[in-house]
């Protein structure tokens, strides 16, 4: 009875984990002898072309199917003088953990594309449209000749997780008119991928079936060293960590470290990648490590993305159960006006930022010679008074020449009081010079004296105001005459309604008057039953100079005329009889009440 359940213990258990017992075993056992090739997944090592493996992370690849020549950096052991020289994959050069463009999975061995991004050498294979720019070294990787409308354009039909299944690009079986679609590396993983041998000429030597349209043999001896190659790269590592001594790990790291260091110095001497002009959109939900770090992001928050469900609504409308490609929001046009608002903001942040250090400077210098200009102010004003004290003193010594003798002596030019002399007319008469403020005033609201030309007196409280520090701020200057001023706001609300309407002349600063506009009275209430008041019309032939024409009623001109006796025939006519003031009981309350409080319905 136990050997039948173990057997049935055996038969339920998946096919992929037995193969993945039996291949650990097999592997441990030929450790040191089989390698298996990440990208064409062959085990055969020859001295033309061998399989070589990573010191750094131990994945194992053909030379031939990662393009490594003994010209470059990294020379093979078999090739090298010196049995142990290492070798390093790009990424590990780079020192960087990448994320394929074109696949969710992060296995695997990998090439940095001309604009600096990564994928899979296999992936870069087999999709449609990946050109390279050296094809024996497969370096570096353009993408920028395949169509942007490939990404996640078909969802992957092998990948488990639905939110990866549209990432990247998937190619299509090439088994005629079957419509299966998966991503490059999940068809590595079932054993799908196939290449042409070398004695045919073709092409596109590359090519993908789907599970119904492969070779069942080849599929399944595939997917064996696949799974295989997984459980050896693991192993491996810590195998070779136990058999390395420590110096020989050093000079490992030591070497790991050069190159780092060279890849460091050809990423920013090499130079830009061609793009596009025209900005191409690319949905974002197209991007694996977009997802994985919005993943992430979700799991920090503490939010769980399996309660959000599996947009499928689209699903059941299409023919053949794929979903239909979604265009992206954002438009070519709209990136074009995003990138260039930035720059023209940038722009403006740069120019205000050095209008601003000139202001600052100028600020500097004004105040410099405001205390200059002060300082000669001073010292013009004491030589003024030294002028009227020696001016005074010369005056009474001449007087005192008069005196002793006895003439009458005019007075010499330089003893006489100095005249203002006014400009002429050609010299600009009319206009006044400007004289420059002795102090620096303030603002009366935020009490700082920046921007003198920007302050702006008030007539009525004689307070400097800025014309953005009012409320409403000021945009200009406002004009002042003769017969007008200006005053703030608070002087403005301050002033009482009574005082104006009582002030039909007004003194003005400077001394002239001027007459005030006659502030209108409300619209008084009229009652309906009430006569309207009788317009005043100006009495005619009547000649006054100097003063306001009377006005008489039109009720009064047309009593004059009017016999005495009739008007009084009229106002008896016009007196209406009053309401009659019925009074009753209420039906409820049964008490009296009149037409004010009562209200009558209906019977």
């Amino acid at each position: 009875m136990i050997v039948q359940m173990t057997v049935i213990l055996k038969l339920e258990m998946p096919q992929d984990s037995l193969i993945l017992e039996k291949s650990q075993n097999w592997s441990s056992q030929k450790m040191d002898h089989i390698m298996i090739c990440c990208v064409c997944l062959g085990d055969n090592s020859e001295d033309a072309d061998e399989i070589i493996q990573c010191d750094n992370c131990g994945i194992t690849v053909h030379e031939g199917c990662y393009g490594v020549d003994g010209e470059s950096d990294s020379i093979m052991s078999s090739a090298s003088e010196n049995s142990t020289e290492p070798w390093f994959c790009d990424a590990c050069k780079c020192g960087v953990s990448p994320s394929c463009e074109l696949c969710p999975n992060q296995d695997g061995i990998f090439k940095e594309t001309d604009a600096g991004r990564w994928v899979h050498i296999v992936c870069a294979l087999y999709v449609p449209g990946v050109a390279f720019g050296d094809i024996d070294k497969l370096r570096p990787v353009t993408l920028t000749e395949m169509n942007y409308s490939k990404y996640g354009a078909k969802e992957c039909s092998f990948c488990e997780d639905p939110r990866f299944a549209r990432t990247g690009v998937c190619i299509s079986c090439d088994a005629g008119m079957c419509r299966a679609y998966f991503h490059v590396t999940c068809a590595q993983k079932e054993g799908l991928l196939s290449e042409a041998a070398a004695e045919e000429d073709i092409a596109d030597p590359f090519f993908a079936y789907c599970k119904q349209h492969a070779d069942r043999l080849d599929r399944k001896w595939k997917r064996k060293n696949y799974l295989a190659l997984q459980s050896y790269c693991k192993m491996s590592l810590q195998e070779r960590e136990k058999q390395l001594s420590p110096e020989a790990q050093a000079r490992i790291n030591a070497r790991l470290q050069q190159y780092r260091a060279k890849a460091e110095l050809a990423r920013s001497t090499r130079p830009q990648a061609w793009v596009p002009r025209e900005k191409l959109p690319r949905p974002l939900t197209s991007s694996a490590s977009a997802i994985r770090k919005l993943m992430r992001k979700a799991e920090l928050m503490g939010i769980s993305t399996d309660i959000f469900p599996v947009d499928n609504s689209d699903t059941s409308s299409s023919v053949d159960g794929r979903r239909k490609h979604k265009q992206p929001a954002l438009t070519a046009d709209f990136v074009n006006y995003y990138f260039e608002r930035n720059m023209r903001m940038i722009q403006i942040q740069e120019n205000m930022a050095e209008q601003k250090n000139i202001k600052d400077k100028l600020e500097n210098e004004q105040e410099k010679l405001h205390v200059e200009y002060n300082k000669l102010c001073e010292s013009l004003e004491e030589l003024q008074n030294l002028n009227g004290k020696l001016r005074s003193e010369g005056q009474g010594i001449w007087a005192l020449l008069g005196r002793i003798t006895g003439q009458k002596l005019n007075i010499p030019a330089i003893l006489r009081a100095p005249k203002e002399r006014k400009p002429s007319k050609k010299e600009g008469g009319a206009q006044k010079t400007s004289i420059l403020p002795t102090v620096l005033y303030s603002c009366g609201i935020c009490k700082k004296n920046h921007d003198q030309h920007l302050l702006l007196l008030c007539d009525t409280c004689k307070l400097h105001y800025h014309l953005g520090c009012l409320d409403p701020p000021l945009t200009r200057m406002p004009r002042k005459t003769k017969n007008s001023y200006w005053q703030c706001s608070e002087c403005d609300q301050a002033g009482s309604s009574d005082m104006e309407a009582e002030m039909a002349m007004e003194t003005l600063p400077d001394g002239t008057k001027r007459s005030r506009r006659q502030i209108k009275e409300p619209v008084k209430f009229v009652p309906q039953d009430m006569p309207p008041e009788p317009k005043k019309i100006p009495i005619r032939n009547t000649r006054t100079r100097g003063r306001k024409r009377s006005f008489i009623p039109d009720e009064e001109k047309h009593e004059e005329r009017v016999p005495r006796e009739r008007r009084q025939r009229q106002s008896v006519l016009q007196k209406k009889p009053k309401a009659e003031d019925l009074r009753t009981e209420c039906a409820t309350c049964k008490g009296t009440g009149d037409n004010e409080n009562l209200v009558r319905y209906p019977s």
